[in-house]
């Protein structure tokens, strides 16, 4: 709270979360919005029947709506309580490895406040991961005490669990790997108790109901391939590095700015303890090693270029399972592990205090994200967006082709005819709609727009049809 408590003040960055959130309100403030959240994708904004389903995120918006409104405030007060139930459950989990008082409570002051995790709070959007991590270490931890005391509720409740943070975030479906290689690594007569029983098959057939529903209620699913999978290797080092040496945190970046050589180096130094390091237990780094493999794989198959740094707060609590039984196992003296334990939750701190500051407003926040990832057309989008808000149409459409130069494709034609709107420059405006349009034919406000433009010109029946193909869109029909 000490840390992250500050950010409730913060507004609105206007990256997702105008979409999510602001342009949102007559949605999320009614109360049908509590159950419409079930019925619509995530990012509806780009396509009704887009792949990520994530309801229980919507839903928390649509409770925030309820008392908060479009006041920042209340949404970044939810998003800190997040991150502090996550932090109390990654407590929890720790206890369950025997790494001893000092070094379990270190390790979850260093979950609460490293810079990476940040982004997480400070950025509203960046709650479907807190979220996420809530309801995965629930179930996580409601599997290992139903399987140690053989416990029917903790079961159900486990699958009740993992059922809730499959409505949260995609990356859930390897909730049951990580759990069964737990007890499959640290507790081998939990492991066999459990093989020879018929509980096993109960919980197989559990997670597959909870999965199967899942996909029946939102059919709509990304494709993953290999080669995409491959392609993005190199970001899950790339991610080791980031949790290693937090030094310079940024939340957008471009697949070709993240370096990878800090995650080697840090693979090497894990790979060297193991090694020559005496007391280090094996399987719980390697269990930490599993779960921060598995918690990152669902983002190496998300295509495009972009990397969010948000996405390793559940591959978080692997790496630094890994780092606690390490500083366990050297940690002799308790002197020497407390005063290195303060600074570095101080270091931890201080630069997430800093960096959090790039979040407080939009204008920051998107000064900073060009800042740091010049290469980034996510970056320069929101830049121009800013100058667009602040009445400086020159600069925004100058950060907009940028961003177009950079490979962006998803509203930046139509945020462009928005300004040639306003000027009356109506065949400029349909120019960039029609390009827009070529990119994105689902895309429910271009043709709104689009219909505007045609009106304006006197096409009358031409503005109807694109205003029918809107109602379609928004409706999730087919036009």
């Amino acid at each position: 709270m000490v840390v992250h408590g500050r950010s409730i003040a913060f507004g609105f960055t206007y990256l997702d979360d105008r979409d999510f959130i602001v342009d949102d309100q007559p949605f999320l403030a009614r109360p049908a919005g509590l159950l419409g959240a079930f019925r619509r994708a995530y990012m509806h904004v780009v396509d009704a029947q887009h792949a990520y389903y994530r309801p229980l995120v919507t839903l928390s918006y649509a409770l925030d709506a309820q008392w908060s409104g479009v006041r920042a405030g209340g949404y970044h007060l939810t998003n800190v309580v997040l991150h502090l139930v996550a932090s109390l459950l990654f407590l929890a989990l720790l206890r369950h490895l025997a790494l001893g008082p000092i070094v379990t409570r270190v390790a979850a002051l260093a979950f609460a406040v490293h810079p990476v995790l940040a982004s997480a709070v400070a950025w509203i959007p960046g709650r479907n991961d807190s979220l996420l991590a809530v309801f995965a270490l629930s179930s996580w931890l409601l599997f290992l005490r139903g399987e140690r005391g053989s416990s029917w509720l903790a079961r159900g409740l486990h699958l009740v669990a993992f059922g809730l943070a499959l409505g949260t975030k995609e990356t859930a479906v390897v909730i049951p790997a990580v759990c069964v290689l737990h007890v499959a690594l640290l507790e081998p007569d939990t492991w066999v108790r459990l093989r020879r029983s018929r509980s096993l098959l109960i919980l197989v057939f559990g997670w597959s109901v909870v999965i199967t529903g899942r996909a029946v209620v939102h059919p709509h699913a990304a494709s993953a391939t290999v080669r995409e999978l491959a392609r993005n290797l190199p970001l899950a080092a790339a991610g080791l590095g980031q949790l290693a040496m937090p030094v310079d945190p940024s939340l957008i970046q471009v697949r070709s700015d993240v370096p990878v050589w800090p995650g080697l180096a840090a693979g090497a130094l894990f790979a060297a303890a193991l090694s020559f390091l005496p007391g280090v237990r094996r399987r719980v780094v390697a269990l930490g090693a599993v779960a921060f493999v598995l918690f990152m794989g669902p983002a190496l198959v998300v295509p495009g270029e972009l990397v969010l740094e948000s996405r390793l707060y559940l591959p978080a609590c692997g790496f630094l399972i890994g780092v606690a039984e390490i500083v366990r196992a050297i940690a002799r003296d308790r002197a020497p592990l407390v005063a290195f334990s303060a600074v570095t939750i101080a270091a931890l701190a201080a630069i997430t205090t800093a960096y959090e500051e790039t979040f407080r407003d939009r204008r920051t926040f998107a000064r900073a994200a060009v800042a740091s990832a010049p290469h980034s057309a996510l970056a320069h989008f929101c830049l121009g967006q800013t100058y667009q808000i602040d009445g400086d149409p020159d600069r925004a459409l100058a950060e907009y082709r940028m961003a177009l130069a950079l490979g962006a494709s998803y509203a930046v034609h139509n945020n462009m005819a928005v300004i040639h709107m306003a000027g009356a420059r109506w065949t400029d405006a349909e120019i960039e709609l029609r390009q827009e349009l070529a990119l994105d034919p689902g895309y429910a406000r271009a043709y709104r727009n689009l219909g505007i433009v045609l009106r304006r010109q006197g096409r009358v029946d031409e503005a109807l049809a694109a205003d029918r193909r809107a109602d379609a869109l928004a409706a999730g029909t087919n036009p």
